[in-house]
């Protein structure tokens, strides 16, 4: 177990499950912030050889890999005398199965600094060495899918078959966009258990109009958007789920969730997003370079607790524009700064 007692945030991570607790002065009160992040996202390449139409990082087989030596500097980088080190890092691309160095990229991210490593993969490149290194050394994995990958439902209940002989924890990541959004819902509604009963449960990302995507496949339909949010309070499906940060207002909003157990917003003020150039922001969809930070020119420590202060402000303030009269504002950061698209309570409203 790991914890972490500082004012105003305290933390307690189990790595044998990746359980987490945070709280903040007592157990009724959230921390503003945490003094180091508990999770740093890092794309350790921008490779990638599927050319996927709405690939929000642009990867192509031109993008560039991070090197090993790069790869230590940052984990020292994200590793404090006075905090210790970030729990876990989601490691991500391109596609982190074809970086030559992978395996020990994870050895190296759980042997020498002991932090968790997990990471995202389309699931096309498997190997012994690699189904191995990540038995050994990652907490879990996800596996990217939805109907439009040329990857069939036989073929990722194979991969879930796989990874679950291997004793290897892995989820579906699944983007929610204009074009999958019937599909999600047919999910929920059951209709593909068979295929996904392997994995250990379905995680529903938001579309987000960057790199390769478009505005065109943001999520548009008001009836449909409310059709999915029914389905939530009362799923067919045995599948468990889940949803990135993106889609936590319109759970708060239009579900019966707990509030207490889904976290809003968490990039730069308990994760950070760290990519193969060493930039920092706050997080792998921060499209204004104002708050993009080179670790050659900056300490983390300086970027974290200082220079991030600014995109903090921000959130604070523009956060609440249109949402003032919202009941749930308290628990939630409101609206995203750099996607008007995702402000998608005002769409059903």
């Amino acid at each position: 177990m790991i914890r972490k007692h500082f004012e105003d945030y305290n933390f307690v991570g189990i790595p044998e499950t990746g359980v987490t607790f945070r709280w903040g002065n007592n157990l009724k009160e959230n921390p503003y912030m945490a003094p180091w992040p508990e999770l740093a996202d890092i794309s350790i390449s921008n490779y990638c050889t599927n050319e996927c139409e709405y690939c929000y990082r642009s990867s192509s087989q031109d993008g560039k890999l991070i090197s090993i030596n790069d790869y230590e500097f940052l984990l020292k980088q994200l590793t404090s005398d006075k905090y210790g080190a970030v729990f876990q890092v989601a490691l991500g691309g391109g596609e982190p199965l074809l970086h030559p160095d992978f395996n020990e990229i994870l050895k190296i991210t759980r042997e020498k600094f002991n932090i968790i490593p997990n990471y995202t993969t389309s699931g096309k490149f498997f190997d012994k060495e690699n189904i191995e290194a990540t038995r050994k050394y990652c907490g879990a994995i996800a596996i990217s899918y939805d109907p439009y990958r040329d990857l069939s439902l036989d073929d990722i209940s194979e991969i879930g078959a796989n990874l679950k002989q291997n004793n290897i924890k892995a989820n579906i990541h699944y983007v929610i966009s204009e074009k999958t959004l019937n599909n999600a819902i047919e999910i929920i509604e059951g209709k593909y258990d068979e295929y996904l009963m392997s994995f250990n449960a379905i995680i529903f990302l938001t579309h987000k109009p960057f790199g390769r995507a478009d505005n065109q496949d943001s999520i548009k339909s008001p009836d449909m958007l409310k059709s999915f949010l029914n389905l939530i309070d009362n799923p067919i499906s045995k599948v468990r789920m889940g949803f990135d940060a993106c889609f936590v207002p319109l759970l708060m909003k239009n579900t019966d969730v707990d509030n207490k157990m889904i976290d809003s917003c968490e990039c730069g003020f308990f994760s950070v997003y760290i990519d193969e150039n060493l930039n920092v922001m706050p997080c792998s969809f921060c499209n204004d370079d104002n708050f993009k930070y080179n670790l050659k020119e900056f300490n983390f420590g300086e970027i974290w607790l200082d220079k991030f202060s600014d995109y903090r402000n921000l959130i604070t303030e523009y956060g609440r524009i249109d949402c003032d009269d919202c009941d749930k504002l308290d628990d939630c950061r409101g609206k995203c700064p750099f996607f008007d698209e995702l402000f998608l309570c005002k769409l059903i409203s």
